[in-house]
């Protein structure tokens, strides 16, 4: 992944931490479909608790800058997406190779969408609010995400 994480301050470096994680876990199920099936769950949690605590606490905030309404909307969208391919991932057999292709689609909207946030949202976001207002959201994100992947795993499992 190609993003810029230097000059992210608060929950914008904690986002592209995340991204990061996931990227990573991503890259070893295409290297090796063989590990989808141990790493897929990670992967599912991961992503749908981030994007859902991202939802709930940062982008509320975000939308209340005019200067970033585009962005807001468009995240909103692509959130919508992921959770899309996400639904039909756990629709289709984890051996298959349409399963396989499909990941590799989210795959490329992962990347994407987490280029996008931390080169152009995320720069603009820090300038609207303010690094305070970044400090101050990271731990209400880190909570709700908690929260949100601790219920998606009890729902995985």
């Amino acid at each position: 992944m190609e993003a810029r994480r230097d000059g992210l301050v608060g929950v914008f470096q904690t986002i592209a931490g995340q991204h990061g994680e996931v990227a990573s876990l991503i890259d070893r199920v295409k290297a090796d479909p063989r590990k989808r099936e141990a790493l897929w769950p990670r992967i599912r949690v991961s992503l749908l608790a981030h994007e859902k605590a991202e939802l709930k606490v940062v982008y509320p905030v975000l939308g209340r800058y005019s200067e970033l309404d585009q962005h807001v909307t468009q995240h909103a969208q692509e959130a919508q997406q992921l959770e899309d391919v996400i639904t039909r991932l756990d629709a289709m057999t984890l051996q298959g190779e349409d399963w396989m292709t499909l990941f590799e689609s989210l795959a490329e909207l992962v990347v994407s969408h987490a280029n996008e946030e931390e080169n152009e949202i995320f720069p603009a976001s820090i300038n609207a609010i303010g690094q305070d207002r970044a400090k101050d959201l990271d731990d209400k994100f880190k909570a709700s995400f908690k929260d949100f992947k601790s219920a998606y795993e009890k729902v995985t499992h």
